[in-house]
């Protein structure tokens, strides 16, 4: 989608922008891919995985002892976790350079409409008031209307520029509407013990408990009795912290199955709203035409058309979020979608 770089552009330049420019036309994939080698944050990242993953093997090496080889085993899977993290923003930090510049487009066209129409007024109420046929107040709120849409345009254009300067901090790319993604085909089909098994913070409590345990195994026969207390205690508080992992990640996986469903439904929902809002903008369109409704009035049809294009790109962008959280929860990298 072009944006207007002029109030009063074409009127029918703009209709076949909105008619013919596509929702999302690029991949997730080829997004991350120009993300990741301008951005040096995901090196960063792996780097971190790749040291955590050799300290762990160093560690294993060097074990003297069980516990040991366990710590290094919680260290690693720590870090995974935070490399799991780290990624899941970066994949959503690019997800939402894309769709706030394409919405940033969106909101700019939607307010020139606007100024279009309150120009029009404008106009209309000077005419009218120079001829005494409406009241000084009637044309002060008449003017402070459109100085304050002019406002919303100047506000409007540049939000979009700042939204296309972070899509271009964050992905090494101009923003361009080709740059859209599409909606990766997604169906969520882990059961519950996969979940489980990929889960970092069940490993981790896994590993915790069985660290207590040795604990327990090689604590003195002789030990006092508030060693024995101290390490009784140990041993419940890990207990209950794997009691705990286990039923956080059981809830994260029916949330998660609960989220994408009702998301995958919402994301129908708005493009068929979109399409039918495009549907009656083509038929106000053809009446504009034939000259039954005025230029204001084929500018709210598109305004309309424009608002349900951004309903769609909000469905669009949480439902994709919402993917990633997924994949990256599955132990699955989601910048390989």
């Amino acid at each position: 989608m072009k944006t207007k770089t002029g109030i009063m552009c074409p009127i029918v330049v703009f209709a076949l922008a909105i008619a013919v420019a596509p929702l999302s036309a690029g991949s997730l994939k080829d997004l991350f891919t120009a993300a990741t080698q301008s951005n040096q944050d995901y090196s960063v990242y792996t780097l971190d995985l790749e040291l955590a993953q050799l300290k762990k093997t160093k560690g294993e090496i060097e074990a003297k002892v069980e516990s040991d080889r366990l710590s290094a085993q919680n260290s690693y899977v720590s870090a995974l976790a935070s490399y799991r993290s780290s990624v899941l923003d970066f994949y959503d930090e690019v997800i939402e350079a894309a769709l706030a510049a394409a919405t940033a487009e969106l909101d700019l066209e939607s307010v020139d409409l606007s100024l279009q129409n309150a120009k029009v007024d404008k106009e209309y109420a000077d005419t009218r008031f120079k001829n005494g046929l409406i009241s000084e107040e009637t044309y002060k709120e008449i003017d402070i209307a459109y100085k304050t849409i002019s406002n919303n345009y100047d506000l409007a254009a540049w939000t979009l520029l700042d939204a296309k300067n972070v899509f271009f901090l964050i992905t090494g790319r101009e923003w361009d509407s080709s740059l859209l993604p599409e909606v990766p085909d997604f169906s969520f089909t882990a059961s519950v013990d996969d979940w489980l098994a990929k889960s970092t913070s069940l490993e981790i409590a896994n590993l915790s408990v069985k660290i207590q345990e040795l604990k327990t195994a090689s604590l003195a026969t002789n030990a006092s009795a508030y060693d024995k207390r101290i390490q009784e205690t140990e041993n419940r508080k890990a207990e209950v912290s794997l009691s705990n992992a286990e039923s956080d990640a059981k809830r994260s996986y029916e949330s998660m199955k609960i989220t994408l469903r009702n998301q995958a439904a919402l994301l129908q929902i708005r493009t068929d709203e979109y399409a039918l809002e495009e549907l009656s903008y083509q038929d106000g369109l053809r009446q504009y035409e034939k000259g039954i409704i005025s230029q204001s009035d084929k500018n709210l049809n598109a305004m309309s058309l424009l608002s349900a294009r951004k309903n769609l790109l909000a469905a669009e962008k949480n439902y994709i979020k919402s993917i990633g959280s997924c994949l990256s929860s599955l132990g699955e990298n989601p910048l390989g979608l």
